[in-house]
């Protein structure tokens, strides 16, 4: 499995993201091609320093396969919706599990 790992920085208001994000993104998101699996959460810190607004994570079955969900058509959509909620963007990372 390959997982898609997406993290926002804390916005000026929180209820206007929350409303964005859960209402009109996340639900886009879940369209995804080969999209298996996905989760998100709004982490709180254990140590010291921040622990990001919000984080998102996407599964698919490979690289191959994420990277066809992030060109595809729904996959530009995402990254077009982006700004609708998060004005500073986000920071995406990928990785392949038990490696």
């Amino acid at each position: 499995m390959h997982c898609l790992t997406v993290i926002y920085p804390a916005p000026n208001d929180a209820a206007p993201f929350k409303a964005c994000y859960e209402g009109t993104h996340v639900p886009l998101a879940k369209q995804l091609p080969g999209l298996k699996s996905c989760s998100f959460a709004y982490p709180e810190a254990l140590g010291p320093g921040p622990a990001p607004f919000c984080i998102f994570q996407a599964w698919f079955d490979d690289a191959a396969a994420m990277y066809a969900a992030l060109q595809s058509e729904t996959g530009r959509m995402v990254a077009a919706d982006v700004p609708n909620y998060s004005p500073d963007g986000a920071i995406l990372f990928h990785f392949a599990a038990g490696r």
